[in-house]
């Protein structure tokens, strides 16, 4: 059995479970998924609280522990966590806790089973090997609302640039590069030289900053609708339509490229990926992808 815990927004969550997918699947054994850091409610400033969300896609998952009863345990205000992972050293899994940014080989070359796996697991190579898999775990569950049918459409009947721009917990954050102005009009314009009428889809969780503050030369529109769906399901859904993109440095950004799955298109990155980190992000961000 291999159990990972998941933590983080959708796109963190996309990571783990890709990861423990592959090693799973590689050793012949089950996955299951572990919430009890994630439905944890967190009252610090920093620590943005999330919901499990892969339930956007078709995959199936097995919880460690149901959702609904981990809710009810943190209400209460009981200690679930600690308990837990006492639990789980009585069952003989043991725990390993990601000690580093980059790729740790024997994950790729040697996984162990029974073992509960920590950590963000942010690099293709730990999945890379179950990427027919993992493209069919992550189809999208829904079809899109009728707003969201429309940008799709849009999308289609245009060279379509996605450009996506994370702000929210990442605005002001001294870890997180959220992407000047100066960065996303240098993209706009890299993009503008390399490829014929590209018209600019600007995705963000912040869409009134957006209107207020992108004037790109180019043609864009801001992505502002209302739905009665999903909104950050139908955005991924929406980004990996487009033909190129400008990234944020934000793994919903990283998965919408991903999806996207078309061959010698246009991807502009940000550089640095972090604001203030030693982490080295080799094995995270593609050597194809132009750096800004």
């Amino acid at each position: 059995m291999i159990i990972v815990r998941l933590r983080g927004g959708l796109g963190n969550q996309m990571f783990q479970y890709a990861m423990g997918r592959r090693i799973a699947n590689d050793l012949g054994t089950s996955l299951k998924l572990d919430l009890t850091s994630l439905l944890k409610t967190y009252k610090s400033q920093m620590v943005t609280n999330r919901d499990y969300q892969l339930d956007i896609f078709n995959l199936e998952p097995i919880f460690l522990i149901q959702p609904d009863l981990l809710i009810k345990l943190d209400k209460l205000g009981l200690n679930f966590v600690s308990q837990f992972i006492k639990g789980i050293k009585l069952l003989g899994i043991k725990k390993y806790r990601e000690k580093t940014f980059t790729v740790e080989d024997w994950i790729v070359e040697n996984p162990k089973d029974n073992f509960l796996y920590s950590g963000y697991w942010q690099s293709e190579k730990y999945f890379k090997s179950a990427e027919d898999l993992l493209r069919k775990d992550f189809q999208f569950k829904d079809i899109l609302s009728p707003q969201a049918q429309d940008i799709f459409d849009k999308i289609k009947s245009e060279n379509a640039v996605c450009v996506h721009m994370r702000r929210g917990d990442y605005v002001d954050n001294p870890v997180f590069n959220s992407g000047s102005l100066d960065y996303f009009t240098s993209a706009a314009n890299y993009i503008n030289e390399h490829t014929e009428k590209p018209h600019f889809f600007v995705f963000s969780d912040d869409p009134e900053w957006c209107l207020k503050n992108v004037k790109f030369e180019q043609d864009f529109t801001i992505v502002d609708y209302k739905t009665n769906k999903i909104k950050f399901k139908e955005d991924l859904q929406l980004m990996s339509s487009c033909e190129h993109f400008v990234m944020s440095a934000s793994s919903f950004s990283w998965w919408a490229v991903w999806l996207s799955n078309k061959e010698g298109n246009i991807v502009v990155a940000p550089k640095p990926w972090f604001l203030n980190s030693e982490n080295d992000v080799k094995d995270l961000v593609s050597k194809r992808w132009i750096r800004l």
